[in-house]
């Protein structure tokens, strides 16, 4: 199936929705009704807030911006850095399928200063109101942040309230408290290749501020996938008091609790991971991550009594003990511990298969590689970690974590990744649901199985060496007996549908293509489930130049 689309049309926007905005605008924007219609809003250091908002006449501020999107909006921002003096206040919702995005254009380096913000720092033993917490504030739904750096903030986002949204190739650093901090009822947020660093708090001579932090609240389904949080003054990563489960995969967190500022009394703590304290239902999952080089513990349950699951996990070089569980039920298995002060404290807490199961005299010389260039330099172009042997064991490779790329050694019945493939497992793809491996013959590591509800999409960030048209191809199995169509959108314009007939067995894929134009760079590429039953299992989506 082809279907050709050489001018994409932009989508319309409600009538209603239309009146809201200019309600809200008055006369200033019946004068300007192109905003209120725009699709894609452009924001640039030259820009003018009486713009239209069009990338030949963009608008000033990220604050309008946010003012005038609307479900399915792209909020492309130009390279340059943005120093407001208060902070951006994000209080309005996306729609399942129809997110707002506030992202960089073309991969333009974009950095937003809060250092004129109020509390840039707040005084000593003061507190800084909820509202004005964060460069980015937080209180909506069904948003995607990409490719921004947020310093000198105080707190660099403040996600309070906040569902569904991803936090996609962001860098949070510098910042007067948490990089990036998830609050109160919070769930189903996606944080994936965050870097934040740097992160300390003169308010509390260094006692709260991380890396990231999901505190104080709850909410299913937050995943945190391929961050790495370093030389925060308090620890990289914290969960204290959230009381949902949250999984956290394939990240790295080192150097976090020493005094880099000078502080006259001086609190921070110094952990890699932290899980607790918490109920009995924070039933974390730690799984494929390194802590190295921390002031005090690698993984620890900090007063969590959950039965937590630690699993393929590393701690090296921690100045206390590599793995403390000892107020837990936890289960850890396949974790590796080595040159810690003390190598693991379980406590109540179980498992096989870990290093300390193996042998008790671990050393350096028992390990590949402590070289850590690889994993603290520059990320790869698709925002993940580079391919590394750091810390893997000598003889032992089913034990600790594992970042040196293995994805093509075809054991989950996929293959080796093609140039112009984009596989929906991968970092520069999000996926409405799961990303499972149950049925065989796809390829990577896994695919995309959504949930089945109309607006349930797989969503795809491809790059175009320059402006035209060219064929999507996905590959995808759809056994469930009958077809599951989608539209296709490219940069938030309509480009087409697929109606994804069904095949013979969910292990039977099959393709289908749609030729669309692309812009030059990054492009965002979106296939919405228009039926009650969702996708089709989605494999790759491939691009080929017409």
């Amino acid at each position: 199936m082809s279907v050709r689309i050489r001018s994409p049309r932009p989508r319309a926007v409600p009538i209603a929705l239309i009146a809201a905005v200019l309600g809200l605008l008055g006369a200033t924007a019946l004068a300007q009704p192109a905003v209120a219609r725009a699709n894609t809003l452009t924001v640039a250091t030259n820009g003018d807030d009486d713009n239209p908002g069009t990338l030949s006449a963009p608008l000033r501020t990220l604050q309008h911006a946010v003012d005038l999107a609307a479900p399915g909006t792209v909020i492309q921002i130009r390279g340059g850095v943005y120093a407001p003096e208060a902070n951006v206040q994000i209080n309005k919702d996306g729609e399942p399928g129809d997110p707002i995005t506030m992202t960089a254009y073309r991969g333009e380096h974009v950095v937003i200063d809060g250092e004129n913000m109020p509390y840039t720092p707040g005084e000593l033993d003061g507190s800084i109101p909820r509202p004005d917490r964060g460069a980015l504030h937080v209180e909506g739904d069904w948003w995607v942040f990409r490719d921004l750096e947020i310093i000198h903030g105080p707190y660099g986002i403040f996600c309070m309230n906040c569902n569904d949204n991803v936090f996609d190739r962001l860098v949070t650093r510098d910042n007067y408290e948490s990089g990036l901090h998830l609050f109160l009822e919070s769930g189903g947020n996606l944080i994936r290749n965050l870097d934040s660093y740097g992160n300390f708090d003169p308010r509390n001579n260094g006692e709260s501020a991380d890396g990231l932090a999901i505190k104080e609240g709850s909410g299913e389904g937050n995943v945190v996938r391929g961050a790495r949080l370093w030389n925060n003054v308090d620890d990289g990563f914290d969960s204290w008091e959230f009381t949902s489960p949250i999984l956290i995969e394939d990240s790295v967190a080192w150097g976090n609790g020493f005094d880099r500022w000078g502080f006259p009394d001086f609190q921070g703590d110094g952990n890699g991971f932290k899980l607790g304290r918490g109920a009995d239902t924070a039933t974390h999952t730690v799984r494929d991550s390194i802590a190295f080089g921390n002031a005090q513990h690698g993984i620890i349950d900090n007063g969590n009594p959950a039965s937590m699951l630690i699993e393929h996990n590393t701690a090296w070089d921690n100045a206390e003990t590599g793995f403390v569980f000892d107020r837990s039920t936890s289960t850890l298995n396949g974790n590796l511990s080595v040159g810690n002060a003390t190598a693991v404290s379980l406590g109540s807490s179980g498992g096989s298969g870990n290093s300390w199961d193996v042998k008790d005299d671990w050393s350096d010389a028992d390990l590949i590689s402590t070289d850590t260039a690889a994993i603290t330099g520059p990320r790869r172009p698709d925002g993940s970690i580079p391919a590394t042997d750091f810390l893997r064991p000598q003889g032992h490779s089913d034990l600790g974590a594992d970042f040196s790329d293995n994805d093509d050694d075809d054991d989950d019945g996929g293959g080796a990744t093609e140039p112009g493939r984009y596989e929906a497992e991968g970092a520069s793809a999000d996926c409405d649901g799961t990303i499972d491996a149950d049925h065989a013959g796809f390829s990577g590591s896994g695919f995309c199985n959504t949930d089945n509800r109309t607006g349930a999409f797989a969503q795809f960030t491809v790059d175009a060496p320059e402006s035209g048209t060219a064929t999507l191809e996905i590959r995808f199995a759809n056994g469930g007996g009958d077809g599951r169509p989608a539209q296709v959108s490219v940069n938030g314009a309509e480009a087409g549908s697929i109606p994804f007939d069904a095949t013979d067995g969910w292990t039977d894929w099959s393709t289908a293509t749609v030729t669309v134009s692309l812009d030059a760079g990054g492009d965002t590429v979106r296939l919405v489930a228009t039926g009650s039953g969702g996708l089709p299992n989605i494999d790759y989506l491939e691009v080929a130049a017409d």
